[in-house]
């Protein structure tokens, strides 16, 4: 796998693990507000996960400008082989859910992909809450 994806995804996880430890052992509190959860603590724990996460973000967005996915080359339509055929690679298929609020907004490169991408974020919603509701 790419590092320049790998790091992102792991800065989130590490920062998401350690305000989870800061709520489990009281250094931090958990609480939802309509919809959003929130996160609030003052402990070094806490203010190390959400640094963390923080990070995350910044070290994605980098790693979108930077360009982050295909070798140069590939996924750019048609190509010749050596016989003079002309070969064409398959596109690869995103897709993603933005929350405004309760109201959310899927996109992808195809109808399957927005509507896989719903459906994962339906599920992701769910155990926030059933884990808030149990903390």
């Amino acid at each position: 796998m790419n590092p320049r994806i790998v790091i992102p995804i792991a800065l989130f996880v590490t920062g998401a693990t350690a305000v989870a430890a800061a709520v489990a052992t009281g250094e931090a509190e958990a609480s939802l507000f309509l919809v959003f959860p929130v996160f609030s603590g003052s402990s070094g724990l806490f203010l190390l996960g959400v640094g963390l996460v923080v990070a995350s973000i910044l070290a994605g967005f980098a790693a979108m400008i930077g360009g982050v996915g295909a070798p140069e080359g590939q996924f750019r339509g048609s190509t010749e082989t050596a016989d003079g055929r002309r070969a064409t690679r398959e596109r690869p298929r995103v897709g993603g859910v933005v929350l405004i609020g309760p109201i959310p907004i899927a996109y992808g490169s195809d109808a399957r992909m927005a509507v896989a991408a719903l459906a994962l974020a339906a599920v992701a919603v769910v155990v926030v809450i059933l884990l808030l509701l149990l903390l």
